[in-house]
């Protein structure tokens, strides 16, 4: 039973990831030209860090602990 449980965190853990991976990534190579034009343009260095901060603090709301390294560089490499 112990392992089922552990089986379903981890699975609410990987939904979680795919999550925050789609909406953090840009999903084509357009999008992430886009974001750094966007970032030069405005001037606004902290733009794309400040991404994956939200998707950090958003991870640590839904899982209920801080991402791990290796979490963050699955998701953001």
């Amino acid at each position: 039973m112990e392992n089922k449980t552990k089986d379903n965190s981890k699975e609410k853990l990987e939904d979680v990831m795919k999550d925050l991976e789609y909406k953090i990534n840009p999903k084509t190579t357009k999008e992430g030209i886009d974001l750094l034009v966007k970032a030069i343009n405005t001037k606004d260095s902290n733009m794309i860090p400040r991404l994956l901060a939200d998707g950090s603090a958003e991870f640590e709301k839904r899982v209920g602990r801080p991402m791990t390294y290796s979490e963050m560089r699955s998701m953001w490499g």
